[in-house]
């Protein structure tokens, strides 16, 4: 609470034009992620079958080779 008596109003003003650059820098941000993290998810899901592909080649060829 002491630190908020301190500051002066002058040095709260922003520029003018900051707020919608950082609206824009955020709206731009949301679509990348948007669009992206499905696709790093459905990656994610075809690398995990196949791991249990590759798991199941190799203990059929452990069976098949005794």
């Amino acid at each position: 609470m002491l630190l908020l008596t301190k500051i002066k109003p002058q040095s709260i003003l922003m520029s003018p034009g900051t707020s919608d650059l950082i609206l824009l820098i955020l709206v731009f941000v949301g679509l990348q992620a948007w669009w992206i993290i499905p696709i790093i998810r459905k990656n994610n899901k075809l690398n995990d079958k196949g791991r249990e592909l590759r798991n199941e080649i190799n203990q059929l060829e452990k069976i098949y080779k005794k």
